[in-house]
């Protein structure tokens, strides 16, 4: 169950950075190898290289992913 949370957080993670070729042209890499992060997940050093290079967008993606308050209070 955690992989799919992971995949779908990574994947939303690429469209926030601007889609799969942004982030393939940012990273010096093929699309097909950000298509695969889509699926087995973004690298952890690759994902500290984006954080790097795009704090704000990284920032406001963390942001996004937080429960919201009606959403907190259902757990």
């Amino acid at each position: 169950m955690r992989a799919m949370s992971h995949e779908t957080d990574d994947s939303k993670l690429i469209d926030a950075l601007g889609g799969t070729v942004k982030v393939a042209q940012l990273c010096n890499l093929t699309t097909g190898a950000i298509s695969q992060w889509r699926t087995n997940g973004i690298p952890k050093g690759w994902r500290s290289f984006l954080r790097l290079a795009k704090p704000k967008v990284f920032k406001a993606w963390e942001i996004s992913k937080r429960p919201t308050s009606a959403e907190a209070s259902h757990a």
